[in-house]
């Protein structure tokens, strides 16, 4: 599981980044990112730092399979989401998630690990939403009218950055490089990227195929089994044509 954190406050954020491989919680480093197209409809070099990728189509590539890229954290599939918002700051001891999810596993009869299924997402999804509401009320009272809502800034003739955040449906990163005053690549890994990626050149599916693997289906002519476990990522369609 893999997050960025969200909602700055003081000199963090609410909802803390980092990671969650194989139980073991860990910092955020967004060093170890890179992007994959072994199987994507896309001609680039395979392996990457987002920051150095290139979107060159090539719909007519051997073995691919789709639009998106395969975006890996130290070369592994990472699930992105409310889900990983919620594992993260869990293992973060987030005092206000670790309360609740405490709280909804005990009324469920569950452990910690039975979140990483569909019902786990869902209820992740319905969790932060109560958290995120609950804390609105106090980012409300910080408001101050009058004040900037913006800062002030030049645009540099070279330069480079990355943007990371938490959208609704998990990571968001966006890599810029400026050359001669303009944008000189700009590429996005957004979530629905990371939760649907297709196999890496390792084979290696991503989170969406490897948790449809073994899904049992009643009706082979109508598969809402398998519809249900995708729905669970929330994905955006959109997102592998973009």
């Amino acid at each position: 599981f893999l997050a960025f954190g969200v909602f700055p406050e003081g000199s963090g954020t609410w909802l803390p980044p980092g990671t969650l491989f194989q139980g073991q919680a860990a910092a955020l480093n967004t060093g170890a990112i890179s992007e994959e197209v072994a199987r994507s409809w896309f001609s680039a070099d395979s392996g990457g730092p987002p920051a150095s990728g290139h979107t060159i189509p090539a719909p007519d590539k051997r073995d691919a399979y789709t639009w998106l890229k395969a975006p890996r954290y130290n070369g592994k599939v990472m699930e992105v989401g409310p889900l990983a918002r919620m594992l993260v700051a869990y293992q973060a001891g987030q005092p206000e998630v670790r309360s609740l999810v405490d709280k909804t596993l005990a009324r469920l009869g569950k452990q910690p690990q039975d979140l990483d299924s569909v019902m786990g997402r869902h209820a992740a999804r319905a969790l932060e939403a109560l958290l995120v509401a609950d804390r609105c009320a106090g980012w409300v009272e910080r408001l101050r009218p009058g004040n900037p809502c913006f800062t002030e800034f030049t645009i540099p003739e070279r330069g480079n950055g990355i943007g990371l955040t938490e959208a609704p449906r998990g990571a968001l990163g966006h890599w810029l490089t400026v050359e001669d005053g303009k944008i000189g690549n700009y590429q996005c890994v957004v979530p629905t990227t990371w939760n649907c990626s297709p196999r890496d050149a390792q084979g290696t599916p991503g989170p969406v195929e490897q948790a449809l693997v073994g899904t049992p289906i009643a009706d082979e002519k109508n598969p809402i089994e398998a519809a249900r476990v995708v729905r669970s990522f929330d994905p955006c369609l959109a997102c592998a044509v973009h």
